[in-house]
Protein backbone atom coordinates (compact mmCIF):
# COMPACT_ATOMS: atom_id res chain seq x y z
CA UNK A 1 0.00 0.00 0.00
CA UNK A 2 1.21 3.25 -0.85
CA UNK A 3 -0.28 5.48 1.63
CA UNK A 4 -1.67 4.29 5.51
CA UNK A 5 -3.05 7.23 8.39
CA UNK A 6 -4.21 6.22 12.18
CA UNK A 7 -6.84 7.07 13.93
CA UNK A 8 -7.99 7.26 17.29
CA UNK A 9 -8.20 3.67 19.11
CA UNK A 10 -7.87 0.69 16.34
CA UNK A 11 -8.91 2.51 13.27
CA UNK A 12 -7.13 3.66 10.55
CA UNK A 13 -7.21 3.45 6.90
CA UNK A 14 -4.90 1.87 3.53
CA UNK A 15 -5.03 4.02 0.35
CA UNK A 16 -3.85 2.04 -3.31
CA UNK A 17 -2.88 4.45 -5.84
CA UNK A 18 -2.65 1.99 -8.06
CA UNK A 19 1.06 2.81 -8.83
CA UNK A 20 0.53 6.16 -10.51
CA UNK A 21 1.30 8.74 -8.46
CA UNK A 22 0.61 9.65 -4.67
CA UNK A 23 -1.86 13.01 -3.98
CA UNK A 24 -1.32 14.67 -0.84
CA UNK A 25 -4.41 14.45 1.74
CA UNK A 26 -5.29 17.97 2.63
CA UNK A 27 -8.38 17.25 4.69
CA UNK A 28 -9.81 14.15 5.81
CA UNK A 29 -11.92 12.83 8.82
CA UNK A 30 -12.03 8.94 9.33
CA UNK A 31 -15.97 7.59 9.80
CA UNK A 32 -17.25 7.06 12.70
CA UNK A 33 -18.73 3.50 13.58
CA UNK A 34 -22.18 3.72 13.86
CA UNK A 35 -24.38 2.53 16.66
CA UNK A 36 -26.00 -0.70 17.07
CA UNK A 37 -23.71 -2.23 14.44
CA UNK A 38 -21.45 -5.09 16.04
CA UNK A 39 -19.39 -6.16 12.92
CA UNK A 40 -15.77 -5.72 11.96
CA UNK A 41 -15.17 -5.37 8.26
CA UNK A 42 -13.01 -4.11 6.03
CA UNK A 43 -15.10 -1.72 3.50
CA UNK A 44 -13.35 -1.12 0.65
CA UNK A 45 -14.00 1.67 -1.53
CA UNK A 46 -12.62 2.63 -5.38
CA UNK A 47 -12.90 6.72 -6.00
CA UNK A 48 -11.77 9.07 -8.17
CA UNK A 49 -9.66 11.97 -7.26
CA UNK A 50 -10.48 15.28 -9.34
CA UNK A 51 -8.38 17.61 -10.58
CA UNK A 52 -9.35 20.08 -7.65
CA UNK A 53 -8.70 17.44 -5.43
CA UNK A 54 -12.26 16.83 -4.03
CA UNK A 55 -13.58 13.44 -4.59
CA UNK A 56 -15.65 12.53 -7.27
CA UNK A 57 -17.45 8.77 -7.70
CA UNK A 58 -17.77 6.04 -5.55
CA UNK A 59 -17.84 2.67 -5.55
CA UNK A 60 -18.01 0.35 -3.07
CA UNK A 61 -15.61 -3.34 -4.40
CA UNK A 62 -16.47 -5.54 -1.82
CA UNK A 63 -20.30 -5.41 0.01
CA UNK A 64 -20.59 -4.83 3.47
CA UNK A 65 -23.00 -3.60 6.46
CA UNK A 66 -25.28 -1.17 4.69
CA UNK A 67 -24.34 0.98 7.73
CA UNK A 68 -20.86 1.01 7.84
CA UNK A 69 -20.51 1.63 3.83
CA UNK A 70 -22.28 4.58 4.15
CA UNK A 71 -20.83 5.78 6.92
CA UNK A 72 -17.09 5.22 5.07
CA UNK A 73 -18.57 6.72 1.99
CA UNK A 74 -20.16 9.88 3.65
CA UNK A 75 -16.52 10.54 5.47
CA UNK A 76 -15.01 9.82 2.15
CA UNK A 77 -16.92 12.22 0.05
CA UNK A 78 -15.43 15.23 2.66
CA UNK A 79 -11.52 14.55 1.88
CA UNK A 80 -9.90 17.04 0.09
CA UNK A 81 -6.36 15.59 -1.92
CA UNK A 82 -3.94 17.76 -3.19
CA UNK A 83 -4.97 19.64 -6.52
CA UNK A 84 -3.38 19.02 -9.60
CA UNK A 85 -0.45 21.56 -11.16
CA UNK A 86 -2.59 23.75 -14.13
CA UNK A 87 0.52 22.49 -16.24
CA UNK A 88 -0.55 18.95 -15.51
CA UNK A 89 -2.64 16.67 -17.37
CA UNK A 90 -6.14 17.40 -15.89
CA UNK A 91 -7.53 14.15 -15.58
CA UNK A 92 -9.49 11.71 -12.84
CA UNK A 93 -7.00 9.53 -10.32
CA UNK A 94 -8.47 6.77 -9.63
CA UNK A 95 -7.71 5.16 -5.98
CA UNK A 96 -8.98 2.16 -3.81
CA UNK A 97 -9.11 2.93 0.15
CA UNK A 98 -9.52 0.37 2.65
CA UNK A 99 -11.44 1.40 6.02
CA UNK A 100 -11.13 -1.64 8.68
CA UNK A 101 -13.58 -1.65 10.81
CA UNK A 102 -13.00 -2.57 14.58
CA UNK A 103 -14.56 -2.94 17.52
CA UNK A 104 -12.85 -1.80 20.74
Amino acid sequence: KEFEGEGEGKFGFEIDFGGKGKRRIYNYNLPEYPQGVSKEIDVKLRFTILPDGTVGRIVPLIKADARLENAAIGSLRQWRFEPLDDNQKQIEQTAIITFPYRLQ
